[in-house]
């Protein structure tokens, strides 16, 4: 829990539980190198394979303490690991909604999917290579080829 915490990862904790230590939570399997991982595990392959799996799928890893003197478990959350939230500034922030082709003013959300298909369009890219925010395309495009299996998460800003 420390390194994570060092390491500014996101912590999912479960409802009632503390952030600081939680029992229950998901961490995205990409928050340490697999060689810090291993190191916390004393390099035990098992458990090894486990993050690597999630890593491999792009999911959340699932770590529970049900009772005070029950095991500890880490298992791979059928939780996909996207990014959290993605901070800029308000002008970068329009100029990327703008050449989505969304109003810059108004909070929304955007599908995965449906990002997906306004990515395609040769136009969309034109316009984000005119604003001069072409890494974020790149980064957008990205996010929105994750397979989520059958969740459909959404793009959301306010």
């Amino acid at each position: 829990m420390r390194r994570l915490h060092t390491a500014n990862s996101t912590i999912d904790a479960d409802p009632g539980e503390f952030l600081a230590a939680p029992l229950n939570f998901e961490i995205n399997a990409n928050a340490l190198a697999i060689a810090a991982f291993a190191s916390c595990f004393d390099h035990r392959a098992e458990m090894i394979a486990i993050v690597e799996e999630a890593q491999f799928l792009g999911r959340m890893l699932r770590i529970e303490h049900q009772q005070w003197d029950a095991p500890i478990t880490m298992r791979v959350s059928e939780h996909i690991a996207l990014v959290g939230d993605i901070t800029m500034s308000s002008d970068l922030a329009s100029k990327v909604l703008t050449s989505l082709g969304r109003h810059a003013n108004e909070s929304g959300h955007l599908s995965l999917q449906k990002l997906a298909t306004a990515l395609e369009d040769h136009r969309t890219y034109a316009a984000f290579v005119k604003a001069g925010i072409t890494p974020l395309f790149e980064s957008l495009a990205f996010i929105a080829a994750t397979d989520c299996g059958e969740q459909h998460p959404l793009l959301e800003w306010s």
